[in-house]
């Protein structure tokens, strides 16, 4: 009975069981899987590129973590396609050995962050200068012409050259950008990679022979000129004499509408010369052509140049030239610029000296320091000392000691940096221009003035002596800097802005509360050109006699523009006129809004749009 029992159950069960749905399992939808992937890979591409943004690198001490980034993306969505793609051998032939390794190379470096960054930067600027051009166009449109020559304009104002005897730590393109000071060969490099992002090529022309450099005629006088392709012709500018070649009708300090390759027609030194492309080497990597393609349209830039050919179905750059130049320049003798390779190669090799050096350019830039009130009782405290055994002379004897040690490092006087000034001046030179960013530099300056500290020293166990103390010339230097840059970047936006009158009176300002610094004899060049648009071409002269000395490492330009002025201006003996007179209501925290200056009649440049301006700074 129990057997038959069981079997009754067992059969049950079996039928029960056989009866059952089978489990349903869902199927896989494989466009919803592929979307998925693809969603996951642009959100960490978008993550890695929000750390390499010109803000964000600003203030990351740890730049390998940055690049471990790029390459994690890289490692899960991109690395196949990289390793798919090879350098042709049309566009290796053309590169050096190192900058073909460069190139070569499958993973991320921290130079191509920096690189990449650098384009960011140069994409936003650029948009900023061409948006503006437009802006003052009567038509709402500038021409690309109009926007090619604002863009060389605005580097030039904001590159001012070192002096030939300043032995300055080398630099990247983008530590030239933020101190506002560079050669002549980064006004190069910043003009090529600037018009780069917005798809304007650019070649360097190397004259055979050296020029006459007292010569009123740019093309006899330059060495160096640069070429922006526009449509089918080429543009030439002058970047030593911060100017575009003028045609030979044009008599203007100002040249608005620059010279074509007619200028060099026959001139043997330049049918001669070298054209020079300028790339960063990792330019011509191909995993900067995979990223490029895969960046969203939010952090798009271009990061990759099709040299000769061959790599990718983009035009070479040397075709595009040679469209242009060929008939003078063949392609076959256009050559890869080195001077950024250079710098790479120089900044990877500082020896502890020069990065001593680059640490204290940099740190104005760390501005405004946040200090509190420093306890001299909290220095002396040392553990193998008990304090109670020690008499009121040695007590003091040992606080004076310490007070000795702490002025030794002046670092523990410098407070906490803020980098209030690293970012707003990262902002100002991605093309920020509002009367925001005037406000924010005013802030920071009044804000880097402290000189002293207090010192709060005790006298027993119970109180202690605050005395004001007067921070080590070191530290008040480091501030002065600060102090200094400010002002004048004020005046750099001023101008940008095309707010001249408010410009020239801060430019002024500058001159005479820092009579001994190093921008002085750029902010004569700049108030002459502020003063050429306002129409007092005379008291621009003045300003050009002033800078036309020998100290000055712009002098070959003050003489350029003096020479294109009537000779009636260019006479110091005349008298200057009461135009712009000197300001002296003091320095608001919140500018006014004056009405902007009319442009004069005297420049061809297109009148601009009435906008608000700020009022300058004393």
């Amino acid at each position: 009975m129990a057997i038959f029992f069981g079997l009754t159950v067992l059969a049950t069960i079996g039928l029960a069981g056989c009866s059952d749905k089978p489990v349903e399992t869902k199927a896989i939808d494989p466009a919803a899987s592929q979307a998925a992937s693809k969603e996951e890979s642009r959100r960490k591409l978008g993550s890695a590129i929000q750390r390499i943004q010109p803000e964000s690198m600003a203030i990351q001490s740890r730049r390998e973590l940055v690049v471990n980034g790029l390459n994690s993306w890289l490692a899960t969505n991109a690395e196949g396609d990289v390793e798919k793609l090879k350098i042709s051998d049309a566009n290796g032939s053309r590169l050096s050995p190192a900058v073909l390794r460069t190139a070569s190379a499958v993973r991320f470096s921290e130079n191509d962050i920096v690189y990449i960054r650098d384009c960011l930067l140069l994409k936003s600027l650029t948009e900023s200068i061409w948006k503006q051009t437009d802006s003052s166009s009567s038509s709402g449109q500038a021409t690309d012409r109009d926007r090619i020559v604002a863009t060389f304009r605005h580097l030039v104002r904001n590159v001012s050259l070192l002096r030939t005897d300043e032995d300055r730590v080398p630099v990247g393109l983008y530590e030239a950008l933020l101190t506002g000071r560079g050669s002549v060969e980064d006004r190069v490099w910043a003009i090529a990679e600037a018009l780069r992002q917005r798809s304007v090529d650019t070649v360097v022309l190397k004259a055979a022979t050296p020029g006459d450099p007292m010569s009123t005629d740019v093309v006899l006088a330059a060495d160096m000129l640069v070429g922006v392709i526009s449509g089918k012709e080429i543009l030439l500018f002058d970047p030593l004499r911060g100017t575009a070649v003028p045609k030979p009708d044009d008599k203007n300090a100002i040249v608005l509408d620059p010279a074509g390759l007619e200028a060099l027609a026959g001139i043997e030194r330049w049918t001669a010369a070298t054209p020079l492309v300028v790339c960063h080497p990792s330019a011509f990597a191909p995993r900067m052509l995979i990223l490029q393609e895969r960046l969203d349209a939010s952090d798009s830039a271009i990061l990759y140049e099709e040299l000769a050919g061959g790599t990718s179905e983009i035009r070479p750059l040397l075709d595009r030239l040679n469209d242009v130049i060929g008939t003078t320049w063949p392609s076959d003798s256009v050559k890869v610029w080195d001077v950024p390779e250079q710098r790479i190669a120089a900044a990877a090799a500082l020896t502890e000296q020069q990065k001593q050096q680059f640490a204290l350019l940099m740190r104005p830039l760390d501005s405004p320091f946040e200090r509190e009130s420093v306890n001299v009782g909290n220095l002396i405290d040392d553990p193998n000392v008990n304090q109670e055994e020690l008499t009121m002379d040695q007590k003091m004897a040992m606080k004076m000691a310490a007070l000795d040690k702490l002025l030794e490092r002046s670092d523990d006087l410098f407070g906490k940096p803020s980098r209030r000034l690293l970012i707003t001046r990262v902002q100002q030179i991605m093309g920020s221009f509002d009367v925001g960013m005037i406000q924010d530099l005013q802030q920071i300056r009044i804000a880097s003035l402290q000189e002293k500290v207090e010192l709060e020293i005790p006298v027993d166990d119970k109180k202690a002596m605050v005395v004001p103390f007067k921070l080590p010339q070191a530290i008040l230097d480091v501030q002065r800097n600060a102090v200094g840059d400010t002002l004048y970047w004020t005046s750099m936006t001023q101008m940008s802005r095309n707010d001249m009158g408010a410009a020239v009176a801060t430019l002024r300002n500058y001159r005479r509360q820092y009579p001994a610094e190093k921008l002085v004899f750029p902010s004569l060049t700049c108030e002459a050109e502020a003063l050429l648009q306002l129409g007092d071409s005379k008291t621009a002269a003045s300003a050009l006699q002033e800078a036309n000395v020998a100290e000055n490492p712009e002098q070959l330009r003050a003489q350029w523009m003096l020479t294109r002025l009537t000779p009636a201006a260019a006479d110091p003996s005349t008298p200057e006129p009461a135009a712009t007179p000197e300001p002296t209501t003091p320095e608001p925290t919140t500018p006014a809004e004056p009405a902007a200056p009319a442009e004069p009649a005297s420049q061809p440049e297109p009148a601009a749009e009435p906008k608000p301006s700020a009022e300058s700074p004393k």
